[in-house]
């Protein structure tokens, strides 16, 4: 597998939701001004915006498990509002060693085999709730009330967004009735059966600031509202996968010289990425999967074509199997 997609893949555990990111139009301003009645309380449109403002403001700790492929880690996050900035530490309690501590520049990681990586942060959060907008998903999505549970001991309100086809994953939030924080988080297929599942075992709220002491902080920018794009390299993209659109690209140089072109592609609430850099003896063929992170690979006239993201595996084959260049300018 390249540089690149291997970097990406085998440490995809700690990102959950530090990926690049682009401006996102909120929903918070329109739910919070509706008229606070039984029925706006059970509106999945204000919940949703309401859990994204309380991810965003609010300073917390707590305890989590995280299901994944049968396996089941413990999780210690701090999330805290420190002038105008949001801090986060996430510590694994069980099996190897491994962290992340981001701040205002810096993501630090350590992986299971102890050594530390640090790398400029670009943006996200680890409960990755931002630049979700109900209006903007319908056509690919049905978002949906659900009903209450009970998670950590306190009441919840469970919303789903419930994709229509096999190209997308969707999410089941419950999301708490006091502090509007998502307690639990279930990634679901077509069928709402749960791949990953994200749970708070206990949590609690930490104190604010003196009022007039804290400085809000700024809303984080999402690649879920970002104006789509066209490329202005020489590559296209024909057909894309239903409903996916181009709203990122940039160029990435190596250190042995060459060049990765990346672009990055979203439905406006799962997103994936293809990579194309000159062919070499490691790059990918084929499919491969890291729980439900799946990438897809092939070479095309001289350069590796790599798609990865938190999609399903037929969605990064069409990727790649859309990917051509240009036809030269006619003479």
């Amino acid at each position: 597998m390249n540089r690149v997609v291997d970097w990406r893949l085998a440490s995809y555990w700690l990102a959950l939701g530090l990926c690049c990111l682009l401006p996102f139009q909120a929903v918070v301003a329109e739910a919070t001004a509706s008229p606070d009645t039984a029925e706006s309380r059970l509106s999945p449109k204000v919940l949703l915006a309401r859990m994204t403002e309380a991810v965003r403001s609010l300073s917390y700790e707590g305890t989590l498990v995280y299901l994944h492929q049968n396996q089941l880690e413990t999780l210690s996050l701090d999330h805290r509002i420190a002038d105008g900035q949001v801090e986060e530490r996430l510590i694994a309690l069980s099996g190897p060693i491994r962290a992340v501590a981001s701040g205002k520049d810096r993501v630090n990681c350590v992986l299971t085999d102890g050594q530390p990586i640090s790398v400029e942060r670009q943006g996200g959060r680890f409960l990755d709730t931002e630049g979700i907008d109900p209006g903007a998903l319908q056509d690919h999505y049905s978002v949906e009330y659900l009903g209450r549970a009970r998670i950590a001991g306190r009441e919840t309100e469970v919303v789903g967004i419930l994709p229509r086809d096999d190209l997308r994953y969707g999410y089941r939030f419950h999301i708490d009735r006091e502090t509007a924080l998502p307690l639990k988080s279930d990634l679901i297929d077509r069928h709402q059966e749960p791949l990953e599942q994200l749970m708070f075992t206990s949590i609690k709220l930490n104190a604010p600031a003196a009022p007039g002491s804290e400085t809000p902080p700024d809303p984080v920018r999402s690649v879920r509202g970002a104006p789509a794009t066209r490329p202005s390299s020489q590559w296209r993209f024909e057909p894309m996968p239903a409903g996916f659109e181009l709203v990122m690209q940039h160029q990435i140089d190596q250190a042995d010289g060459s060049r990765v072109e990346h672009f990055l592609f979203t439905d406006r609430l799962s997103s994936y990425s293809i990579y194309i850099e000159p062919a070499s003896d490691d790059g990918l063929e084929g499919g491969a999967n890291i729980g439900s992170v799946h990438a897809a690979g092939r070479r095309f006239d001289e350069h590796q074509i790599t798609a990865v993201g938190e999609v399903p595996l037929v969605t990064v084959q069409a990727a790649i199997a859309s990917v051509h260049r240009a036809a030269p300018p006619t003479q």
